[in-house]
């Protein structure tokens, strides 16, 4: 296991800049890719600012082209996938466009991006609505997985961290939601 980590450290390493944000591009087309893994690559990769940059504008190019990509193709495939899923009623509740929710979903880590990404899509959700909503949201969750990443204990045993990190979260929320009422009206 550690050979492989050091051959992409290195891989990551010689592409520079591109090769992070790659990674997290990609990573948005497949799921099943460890996200929490590359973010913690960049990080070690380019220090905390820039592997967090990196990270978060990867992630951010990659769901707005899987939001084209399902916008254009459209997809029976898709909306099976969304019907087959654990979380049918909370991608139902995204398709009526319920943007608080989905910048919540889109904050945490583990919640399925993809899914997420393509139901919007699906549900035809206006491009400077998805943008306003993801950019934020993504900043977070890419945040604290880049302070997770960079000294994973200390995350959980300060308390104040858990605190702030949440703090910020309902901040960055309720700054969207003003910048989509003002860009909207």
């Amino acid at each position: 296991m550690d050979e492989i980590l050091e051959i992409v450290l290195r891989y990551v390493e010689a592409g520079g800049p591109l090769a992070g944000i790659l990674f997290t591009v990609v990573e948005a087309f497949f799921p099943i890719l460890p996200l929490v893994a590359f973010v913690i690559i960049n990080v070690a990769t380019f220090g905390f600012f820039f592997g967090y940059l990196y990270s978060w504008a990867g992630n951010c190019i990659g769901s707005f082209l899987l939001f084209l990509l399902i916008r254009k193709v459209g997809g029976k495939k898709f909306e099976e996938k969304i019907k087959q899923s654990k979380y049918k009623s909370t991608l139902e509740k995204i398709k009526q466009k319920n943007i608080t929710l989905m910048f919540f979903l889109y904050c945490f880590p583990f919640s399925p991006s993809f899914l997420i990404s393509g139901t919007a899509a699906l549900a035809n959700m206006n491009t400077r609505r998805f943008l306003i909503t993801l950019l934020p949201a993504k900043f977070v969750m890419m945040l604290s997985l880049a302070f997770i990443g960079e000294n994973v204990s200390s995350f959980f045993e300060n308390p104040l961290k858990s605190i702030l990190y949440i703090l910020l979260i309902l901040l960055v929320n309720l700054l969207s939601k003003k910048l989509l009422f003002f860009l909207t009206d």
